[in-house]
């Protein structure tokens, strides 16, 4: 049954079990935030608890940008616009269809409305219906109509399971060596599913391969591919120098801005 949520879009992709801070300054997710937060106190005012998760739906965004200014400018003046999932009119920032749902785990306000967040991936989802959103108005954020996507192991998971784990540890091992240790437990989960999205997360890729392994069918085929991601990976740490190797992973500062 489709469900509704508020409609974050970001320039990193979430799976599911990432932790990953957040610094919300747009109005609009501002907004966002100060109703998930004033909807859990309203419930707990009134006897009932929590209603659920305080969660909204990120999206990656394949084209565009994240960040706007007060006045609606992007990173060198390009227009964020709303988000589309796609067509013939589409504005920007345009989204996937394909997204995961981020639970609030830890918030801190600030006085002028910005917020610290800490969220974590729970489950993915698929957009089938984007509200449409006023782009004139800061204060407006998107809404979409999703279904949430089923979590199957598929064929011969434990062979792929295993292959990956091989794989990772030489990875991190060769990063290790040159400085550049992933930011991960060093006790890969033993659940193919969990493994999937651990190795997806903390593997040096580009955010549409990673945005590939939110989508795979099943936990056999997202190895897969994060298998064949790996063979790729390691000859390049293993040569000699460098020149392709993306150094923004390795910067991050842990914080991803709206």
């Amino acid at each position: 049954m489709p469900v509704a949520l508020p409609i974050f879009p970001l320039n990193t992709v979430l799976f599911p079990g990432m932790s990953v801070p957040l610094h919300i300054f747009e109005r609009r997710y501002r907004r966002l935030v100060s109703e998930l937060l004033d909807t859990e106190a309203e419930s707990s005012a009134a006897g009932e608890g929590s209603r659920g998760p305080r969660r909204f739906g990120v999206v990656w965004i394949e084209l565009g940008h994240e960040v706007a200014s007060e006045s609606g400018q992007g990173a060198g003046g390009a227009e964020t616009g709303v988000p589309t999932t796609g067509g013939s009119h589409a504005s920007l920032p345009r989204i996937s269809a394909v997204g995961c749902t981020a639970v609030v785990r830890d918030v801190r306000p600030y006085g002028d409305g910005r917020y610290d967040l800490v969220v974590e991936g729970g489950a993915r989802f698929s957009v089938t219906d984007l509200s449409e959103v006023d782009p004139s108005s800061p204060d407006e954020y998107a809404q979409a109509s999703v279904s949430f996507l089923p979590e199957p192991l598929g064929p011969d998971v434990e062979e792929h399971a295993e292959r990956v784990r091989d794989l990772y540890e030489v990875y991190c091992e060769r990063l290790a060596a040159i400085g550049m240790a992933p930011e991960t437990s060093p006790d890969l989960p033993k659940d193919p599913i969990a493994l999937s999205y651990s190795v997806a997360a903390s593997t040096v890729l580009d955010q549409a391969e990673k945005q590939r392994l939110l989508e795979a069918e099943d936990a056999a085929t997202r190895l897969a591919v994060a298998a064949r991601f790996l063979r790729r990976e390691n000859r390049i740490v293993a040569a000699p120098t460098l020149p392709n190797l993306p150094a923004g992973p390795f910067l991050n500062n842990g914080v991803s801005f709206n």
